[in-house]
């Protein structure tokens, strides 16, 4: 069922098996394999059923280093998370793009120590392809081989690049869908304008949860197993505040909460200018556009993992989004063509998909913006810290410490050089660059600040993503991330809460 907190009594404490913190995607996926299998599930989302002022005011924090859009507006308290964030001009769909991570980021930290996975992607795969499942997506398949003629597009003879896609889901399944499911569910509660505070520690388990109401007004969860399925800023902070409230709270011996917080640079300062009209057509695999199967696609560039100097360059993946011929002009001119499209495409910005779309693109258009994507190394000094500032709550914000740094810049030149050499070695046109650029840092996918790994002393959560020390206590998400890769994380958040749910039913 679905329950406002502001209604219910606070005096009274609820009990349940299970108590997920948390109403986004992850914390949703993990409530549906409760409700499935009849057992007793508590959600806490601290947001309402509508966006609400007030609730994200609890988002506030500093951020110190990186120029950057800041922790308020980089997430979302609302049932569904930041699934209600997830209309953007570029894709013009109220959705996301979905793609798993690669083999090499799983494998990737051999011998690296705190950037082994405990897992490799086979283990993964059997929870990806649930996760597809429950996305609404197609087939479990992202190499290009399946979506794409080789015989319509441009020749990759270099092996630093391949074919791959990104497909496409709408944000309805966690804004709509799963919500109703649980308001339909006899025993899984989403109880909302909840927000958990404090953990309460019993030796070395969890004995209640702590949660407020926007009035203030406090009240406890008391379960067999707790969740944090609510963020990587706010799963650590959690756990930074519970420790602060009880120094003697087991769990995070090494000190790893809040450290390595990842993001998902975007650079744009290689443009392919292509030597042929033809370019535009054998390049529309790269637009978004729907599979014979009616899945939605876009194709994408990946690049093939390569090691300098004994270091592994960083993962990416390469949009091709068309460039304007003449800026302001040539916007116009082609914002006229687009009227002619169905309406669905209309509303396409010049440099987003849907570009393929109009005849003779290479009338409005001068080449593409190679739109990259790349994986951020884990440095344990990126990292969420207590503040002193505290919220209406009196809970004290946390902080961002975050900086992109020369050695990050050195890895992205490199990757830029390799790119732009695969590239032209295709023949299909020349690379432009911009020198020295800095990439946009702002992708919105937090990940690593409760990372997993098997050793205590190198992560906060076990290969199960059980709290280390800790007996009835798990986080999922992006949070528990060691690496991250290049890619959108939602696919691996669904799939690593479905796995969590086999783990814990056979648990209860």
């Amino acid at each position: 069922m679905l329950q406002d907190a502001l209604t219910s009594p606070g005096e009274a404490d609820l009990h349940a098996d299970v108590c997920i913190v948390g109403g986004g995607p992850a914390a949703l996926a993990l409530a549906a394999e409760f409700d499935a299998h009849g057992r007793r599930a508590i959600i806490l989302e601290s947001g309402g059923l509508d966006a609400e002022t007030d609730a994200q005011d609890l988002n506030d924090g500093r951020v110190f280093g990186a120029d950057y859009a800041g922790l308020r507006r980089t997430r979302h308290r609302q049932v569904g998370g930041t699934a209600n964030a997830w209309n953007t001009p570029l894709t013009n769909s109220v959705g996301a793009k979905y793609v798993p991570l690669d083999a090499a980021d799983v494998a990737r930290g051999a011998g690296d120590g705190y950037m082994d996975w405990p897992f490799d992607l086979d283990h993964l795969r059997p929870h990806y392809e649930r996760a597809q499942a429950l996305c609404g997506l197609g087939p479990f398949d992202y190499t290009g081989a399946r979506w794409c003629d080789p015989r319509n597009t441009f020749a990759l003879p270099d092996e630093r690049l391949r074919r791959s896609v990104y497909q496409f889901g709408r944000a309805d399944v966690f804004t709509a869908v799963l919500p109703e499911r649980i308001r339909a569910s006899d025993s899984v509660t989403l109880l909302y304008h909840a927000t958990a505070c404090l953990l309460h520690f019993d030796g070395d388990t969890v004995a209640s949860i702590e949660a407020a109401t926007p009035a203030g007004e406090r009240f406890r969860i008391r379960a067999r197993v707790f969740v944090l399925a609510a963020g990587a800023v706010e799963n650590a902070r959690l756990l930074l505040l519970s420790r602060e409230a009880g120094r003697d709270a087991p769990g995070d011996g090494s000190g790893w909460v809040g450290r390595c917080f990842l993001e998902h640079p975007r650079d744009s300062a290689l443009c392919l200018i292509p030597e042929r009209a033809e370019v535009y057509r054998q390049a529309a695999f790269y637009d978004r556009h729907e599979g014979k199967d009616g899945t939605t696609v876009a194709g994408r560039l990946a690049v093939e993992p390569r090691t300098d100097d004994g270091e592994k360059q960083p993962n990416a993946s390469i949009s091709l989004l068309p460039l304007p011929k003449i800026p302001g002009i040539g916007e116009r001119l082609l914002r006229r063509a687009c009227r002619h499209l169905p309406h669905r495409f209309r509303r396409n910005p010049p440099t987003g998909y849907g570009w393929s779309r109009l005849a003779n693109p290479e009338r409005f258009f001068r080449g593409f913006q190679l739109l990259v994507n790349l994986e951020q190394r884990p440095e344990p000094e990126n990292r969420l810290v207590l503040g002193r500032d505290v919220d209406r709550l009196g809970l004290r914000r946390v902080e961002l410490h975050w900086q992109w740094r020369p050695a990050d810049q050195a890895r992205l030149e490199r990757l830029r050089d390799s790119i732009a050499g695969a590239l032209e070695a295709t023949g299909i046109g020349r690379v432009e660059r911009t020198p020295d650029a800095a990439p946009d840092l702002n992708a919105h996918h937090h990940a690593g600040t409760t990372r997993m790994h098997r050793d205590p002393r190198y992560g906060v959560v076990d290969g199960d993503t059980r709290v280390h020390g800790v007996d009835n206590l798990y986080v999922t998400g992006a949070s528990v991330f060691p690496t991250a890769g290049f890619a959108n994380p939602t696919l691996t958040i669904v799939a690593l809460a479905l796995r969590l749910g086999d783990h814990l039913r056979s648990r209860l």
